[in-house]
């Protein structure tokens, strides 16, 4: 028996014997002539116990660790591991996979705010997918605490805390079903967020603007930095300017009628703005993606921007910030700002006729483009 810091390649070396890993202690593996399989040792009950945790190289290390820890974690929480689990395939066993099939289908059939499902029900089952096959009632609370401090120590906390706003309903559809015992999401610890406020200086604002027209002769290219401009133009969100089509935009005013918001918005574009929309078919996208889909790739195109402009740490989410903090520095009130950004105006229908506020928004979307100009000096745009 030897105690060794275990490495994908080193375990395809070693020879026959028990292997105990030094990062994770208690995981095994054990070595034989013809076969390589993982371990756990444990204490519980005052004894210790070893469980089986599959064979390499069908389990690899990452994923033995993964399993172990999710062990230590049931032993803690007083799960016992040794619960027998009835097999995933049984006609009577409701898997947390299948749990979520459920749910999915019942929201669809009450049709109430489902625009967002789809996107919610692919996160839960990427960070949930090692669970999937297993028993519903089996996933623990401390497996989930598991998922949740992986994904922090990944650097996603932000994605952690809406994965378990994700799942907090769905297990609590599954309570009142009485499909499983409980939902535990609400004593889940969320980890504290700190709220971004980051507003592009006036050098970091010409500095992309400039770095835009240096990203190529390509269309993908060109169509990533005109969105970009066009971002930075209108205050708009990013998701919702690249789903745009030119039949959105209907004598120089674009019309959202699916966004975020979930609520039927206008944006009367300045000229300039126009000028990155150009001219296409109807059903054509404005920043159009390979094969004259919807455009992607933006971490790749977002890399090449932050090495052309010399600007970093900065999002696309940023530019809608930048926009409205410019706008209330050119003079702008703040409830014009937030009927441009979509936001809820409270009682908006008694102070404004819908024709008056929609010249307040032209009125402010051109003083903004008016003070990018200054700032970003002469405009060459190539739509």
């Amino acid at each position: 028996m030897a105690t060794k810091k275990l490495t994908a390649v080193a375990i395809a070396t070693l020879p026959q014997g028990d292997w105990h890993d030094i990062v994770l202690p208690g995981l095994i593996l054990r070595v034989g002539k013809n076969r390589r399989s993982w371990s756990f040792r444990y204490h519980a009950g005052g004894s210790f116990h070893r469980k089986s945790l599959g064979h390499f190289p069908i389990v690899e290390l990452g994923a033995a660790r993964d399993a172990a820890r999710r062990l230590i974690e049931r032993v803690d929480s007083g799960v016992s591991p040794e619960q027998p689990v009835p097999h995933p395939r049984s006609s009577n066993v409701l898997t947390l996979g299948g749990l979520l099939d459920r749910y999915e289908k019942m929201r669809i059939q009450e049709g109430q705010k489902i625009k967002a499902l789809p996107k919610t029900m692919r996160m839960l089952r990427r960070y949930l997918k090692p669970h999937l096959p297993l028993p519903a009632n089996q996933f623990s609370k401390a497996d989930l605490r598991v998922i949740r401090n992986e994904m922090v120590a990944a650097g996603t906390l932000a994605t952690a805390n809406r994965m378990l706003a994700a799942l907090g309903p769905a297990l609590r559809w599954a309570s009142e079903e009485d499909l499983i015992d409980s939902n535990f999401v609400p004593a889940i610890r969320r980890t504290s967020e700190v709220k971004r406020e980051r507003v592009l200086t006036k050098p970091e604002i010409k500095a992309i603007w400039r770095a835009c027209g240096d990203l190529g002769e390509h269309d993908l290219a060109q169509n990533y930095s005109r969105l970009v401009r066009f971002l930075l133009l209108t205050a708009q969100r990013r998701d919702e300017a690249a789903s745009l089509r030119h039949g959105h935009i209907l004598n120089g005013t674009w019309r959202q009628m699916e966004n975020k918001a979930s609520r039927p918005h206008s944006i009367p574009l300045p000229a300039l703005a126009l000028q990155l929309v150009g001219r296409g078919e109807a059903r054509d996208y404005v920043f159009a993606g390979r094969s004259g889909g919807k455009i992607s790739a933006f971490s790749k195109f977002k890399r090449l921007l932050d090495e052309a402009s010399g600007v970093s740490n900065w999002r696309l989410h940023d530019l809608r910030r930048t926009a409205a903090s410019g706008m209330q520095d050119a003079g702008v009130r703040d409830d014009i700002v937030r009927a441009i950004l979509n936001h809820s105006l409270p009682g908006v229908s008694a102070v404004y006729l819908r024709a008056e506020l929609e010249q307040h928004k032209a009125e402010a979307l051109a003083t903004w483009a008016a003070a990018l100009t200054r700032i970003v000096g002469p405009l060459r745009v190539t739509a």
